[in-house]
């Protein structure tokens, strides 16, 4: 991955870039940012930097004050992310075919073809139906930290620098952690920790406080604008709709540009959601929570997510803020619709509830119960207004 390739963060980029030039890489930085943002890439892209047999520098008119050759040796296995001295460590779980102690380095063949397939924007829930844990929460273990500590005992292979990419490292279990906390704080000479993180509040604070935090922030509208009209041909309509649900993020545009039809994965099942408990109809909602509770934790973390922003979509709307409600179709008419029972008055507490249920979520608390406490938590919220 070359820096000129990655959309937009010309600043950060040549931040990075800087470090290496004046040889003050920190040896332990996390990328945080957002679902769809560039995080990834941008790790992979430094890291390649960092490894680069023949680095380019640019002059004072170029955005890019320098970047990888992308031909040398080194730069052609970091492109196939199968340079010896770069490792990967993700969340895993046991499938139909690995049903001991799975690794990280189990699945490197199908964790190649979901990055190169994703152009590095590959999310959590992507990844756990590439390798078919769709309903099984994945973790980093204690084998995978073992794994890399005997690892970075060894010498690199072809690099001055051995770089270890965590992707996901709110995933690290606690017996995990211990283990590479010790590598983060004091790691061996010319070894390189990047974590790539969506989620600061659900990494364990030791780990924060051991490495240097970059955030990766969204693009503003018109960055998005700009690609649209120099890449396709859009009407002022489509190209309006689909930055507009963006929500400054090109993952987002990708989808949009994809499909015909603006739609969300979650939209039904939220919608039936919120219609049960204005309804108080518990048998529905108890059927309901029975249905979605078989998705798998993380999913079901994407759709209390997408619910607290739903639920921000309708305050804006009640409080007549239409111009910042990032939605359209189906979901701009549920919002119009449903601002009258979720708004100012309530939406706080709905979104703190949905908030909750997140955390009890990604925290192995019965599916079944949460949701359905969930759904009736909000039922009370919507007919305290009546």
């Amino acid at each position: 991955m070359l820096f000129r390739d990655i959309l937009g963060h010309q600043e950060l980029k040549n931040q990075l870039l800087n470090t290496v030039i004046n040889n003050r890489v920190s040896h332990a930085q996390m990328f945080l940012g957002v679902q769809g943002t560039e995080k990834l890439a941008l790790a992979i892209a430094y890291a390649q930097f960092i490894s680069c047999d023949n680095k380019q520098t640019y002059g004072p008119e170029a955005d890019l004050i320098a970047d990888s050759c992308g031909q040398c040796p080194s730069c052609i296995k970091y492109q196939k992310l199968a340079h010896p001295d770069l490792h990967f460590i993700f969340p895993v779980a046991t499938t139909k075919t690995i049903s001991n102690k799975p690794v990280s380095s189990m699945f490197l063949v199908q964790w190649r073809e979901a990055l190169l397939d994703s152009n590095y924007y590959l999310n959590i829930n992507e990844w756990y139906e590439k390798i078919g844990i769709e309903k099984k929460q994945g973790k980093i273990g204690v084998d995978d930290a073992n794994n890399i500590i005997k690892t970075l005992g060894l010498r690199s292979f072809e690099s001055d620098y051995k770089v270890v990419i965590i992707w996901m490292p709110e995933k690290i279990n606690i017996q995990a952690a211990p283990k590479l906390l010790k590598s983060l704080e004091e790691p061996p000479d010319k070894t390189l920790f990047l974590l790539v993180s969506e989620n600061h509040d659900q990494i364990l604070k030791t780990i924060i406080s051991r490495v240097q935090l970059l955030k990766i922030s969204t693009h503003d509208d018109s960055v998005i604008r700009n690609y649209l009209q120099h890449n396709f041909q859009l009407d002022d309509k489509r190209m309006d709709e689909i930055i507009h649900l963006s929500e400054g993020v090109f993952s987002n545009v990708f989808k949009q540009i994809d499909s015909n039809e603006i739609t969300n994965v979650f939209f039904n099942h939220f919608r039936e959601m919120m219609l049960f408990a204005y309804q108080n109809n518990f048998v529905k909602m108890r059927e309901k929570s029975n249905e979605i509770s078989n998705f798998g934790r993380d999913k079901l973390v994407l759709l209390m997510r997408y619910g607290m922003r739903i639920t921000r979509m309708c305050m804006l709307y009640d409080v007549g803020n239409q111009s910042m409600v990032r939605s359209a179709n189906e979901e701009l008419d549920f919002v119009s619709k449903f601002s009258k029972f979720v708004n100012q008055n309530n939406a706080e507490a709905i979104y703190a509830i949905l908030s909750e249920a997140d955390y009890h979520i990604g925290r192995n608390v019965n599916t079944r119960i949460v949701l359905l406490d969930t759904m009736l938590q909000i039922s009370i919220e919507i007919h305290k207004q009546k």
